[in-house]
């Protein structure tokens, strides 16, 4: 009996290794609390740049909030590139009071939303283009 207890006593022990490992826990996304606005000129067949500093993995927002004259233009969220934005998303929107994209960071850092014609403007058209970050 005695040479019984060494055993079981070696096997409970190990059991607990033996199980699957405990998942780590997903990050809630920071809320979208930061708003940045962007004005500016695009040009027919141009695009236009801004860059903005999303501190911690969370929500973005991305609202064309106004164009002159009225014209429907491409909007994008991505990362810089030089003078450029490598969208990662992209649409064509009209200027409207609520969000057009609505997304998440997955990490903190440099950003870029992108404002450009989508090959139906006439004449230069001003923009204000707002994006809510965390």
């Amino acid at each position: 009996m005695k040479s019984l207890v060494p055993v079981v006593l070696g096997i409970a022990l190990m059991a607990p290794a033996c199980r699957d490992p405990i998942p780590p826990t997903t990050p809630t996304p920071a809320p979208a609390t930061i708003p940045e606005t962007f004005t500016g000129t695009l040009l027919p067949l141009g695009s236009s740049t801004n860059t903005f500093l999303v501190q911690r993995a969370g929500g973005i927002q991305v609202s064309l909030t106004s164009i002159a004259p009225a014209a429907s233009v491409g909007i994008g969220v991505g990362t810089p590139s030089g003078a450029s934005c490598l969208t990662l998303d992209h649409m064509t929107v009209v200027a409207g009071p609520n969000a057009q994209m609505i997304g998440t960071a997955t990490v903190p850092g440099n950003f870029c939303v992108s404002v450009f014609d989508v090959g139906n403007l006439v004449e230069s058209v001003s923009y204000t283009v707002v994006v809510l970050h965390s």
